[in-house]
């Protein structure tokens, strides 16, 4: 076809539908997109190092790591005829050297460690941890500066596979900073984005828009484009529609099991376009509650399951803590998951399976990164136990996300019947220049 696939062959409905983002608009150059700006997730390249579900240990790895580097710099200076490699072998104990950290090195960019860049992230689907957020130490930042500038950023993001991925079309909001894998070199649509206020133009602002407050020195400012509203509110004749619920809108579109069949093929190889279904309001609602759900798993209802002790008389705080060993489930019915030695969950049910993003279900996302791993270059040991103030918390946390889980499954299947697309919606007219 003409935009040169042999299989699995993109539509020309798709093109029709109108995007999510574009180059276009991203650039300030002219366009339709729902969001003016967009972003790669936060690629550190150096996880071992300054990723750890503890923040004393974060903290700790990233002030060796901001040592190694200052060393590595002093050297650099005192002896300007030693080579980049040279240098930084130098100083390797407690850092992994890339080719941006060593073009910064070249630089003589400055480094300062501090506590404040310790910043909890969201490194994969419903699992957070801490990263020490110092950008000249990683590979790539995107604009996760301008998304979540530091722990005090009030936004939400939409986050999408980047281009090109394998794994099926998923869809997930976060409310604090995502790594570029949370989905597969995934791309975030934010809600706000924050510029300082010298770099922002005021500008007129309809009904709706919204504006924020600034954050350390920051403003926020909306990020869903002026284009977007007028045409939403002008294609459904309803002006009371916000850039709230077209965020929540698009959000539950792209949940909608007909949109993703249908668009398979274009949603593998372009970013999301989103139509106009016959009714708004069904498809923002949906929006609104799922990321209700997938905004608060760490504090939403729990399931009922129940716990089974593999000893006599209670368990203690030590009985809940994860080990080396992997969780599992035990038979293929999947009811059940073995916690340790110690503990097992009973009465999954078959909805808590149901649910997938970024190719696993939240509770496969749990067993693949609940349990104590050691990196093998540096030595250093990420503990998941450190991330819950109580190691009976670990329960409460998969009772939680299998509540998310079938809960999610009960709204998406509210959108099984996706029918009608209308026609692209066109920009308002712009308005034409006075005759003197």
């Amino acid at each position: 076809n003409r935009q040169h696939d042999w299989i699995g062959q993109r539509s020309e409905e798709f093109q029709r539908l109108y995007p999510l983002g574009s180059k276009e608009v991203k650039a300030g150059q002219g366009g339709d997109a729902v969001f003016e700006l967009f972003s790669n997730g936060y690629k550190t390249g150096k996880d071992a190092y300054l990723y750890n579900y503890s923040y004393d240990a974060c903290a700790e790895n990233a002030r060796l790591v901001t040592k190694d580097y200052l060393g590595a710099m002093r050297v650099a200076e005192e002896h300007p005829k030693y080579g980049v490699d040279e240098v930084a072998n130098l100083h390797s104990s407690n850092v992994r050297w890339d080719r941006e950290l060593k073009n910064n090195l070249r630089r003589r960019k400055v480094v300062t460690f501090s506590a404040a860049k310790v910043l909890k992230v969201q490194y994969r689907p419903y699992v957070k941890q801490y990263c020490y957020a110092e950008h000249l130490l990683v590979q790539h930042k995107g604009q996760m500066d301008a998304v979540f500038p530091n722990n005090g950023s009030e936004n939400r993001a939409i986050c999408v596979p980047g281009i090109g991925s394998t794994k099926p079309f998923s869809v997930l909001a976060v409310d604090s900073m995502p790594d570029l894998h949370f989905i597969a070199f995934g791309q975030c649509f934010p809600r706000y984005r924050y510029e300082h206020p010298d770099d922002v133009q005021t500008s007129f602002q309809l009904p709706g828009m919204g504006g924020g407050p600034s954050t350390s020195g920051s403003e926020r400012i909306d990020n869903v484009t002026d284009t977007a509203l007028a045409g939403f509110r002008v294609h459904y004749r309803d002006n009371a529609i916000t850039k709230d619920a077209i965020f929540e809108y698009a959000y539950g579109i792209l949940h909608a099991p007909g949109y993703r069949e249908r668009f398979a093929n274009d949603l593998a190889k372009a970013l999301p376009r989103i139509p106009f279904a016959p009714d708004f309001h069904p498809f923002a609602e949906a929006g609104r509650a799922l990321m209700e759900l997938h905004l608060g798993y760490e504090d939403c209802e729990e399931y009922p399951l129940d716990v089974i002790f593999a000893r006599e008389g209670e368990p203690r705080p030590e009985h809940f803590r994860i080990g080396r060993r992997a969780m599992r489930f035990a038979g293929d019915e999947r009811s059940v998951l073995i916690v340790n030695d110690h503990l097992r969950l009973v009465g999954i049910p078959p909805e808590a399976h149901r649910y997938e993003v970024n190719g696993r279900t939240p509770l496969e996302w749990f067993i693949d990164r609940y349990r104590i791993v050691q990196d093998r270059q540096s030595g250093i040991v990420n503990d998941p136990n450190a991330w819950f103030d109580d190691p009976r918390d670990l329960i409460a946390a998969f009772r939680r996300i299998v509540y998310v889980s079938v809960e999610t499954a009960r709204v998406v299947r509210g959108l099984e019947e996706f029918t009608g697309i209308s026609d692209t919606l066109k920009p308002p007219p712009k308005p034409k220049p006075e005759k003197r």
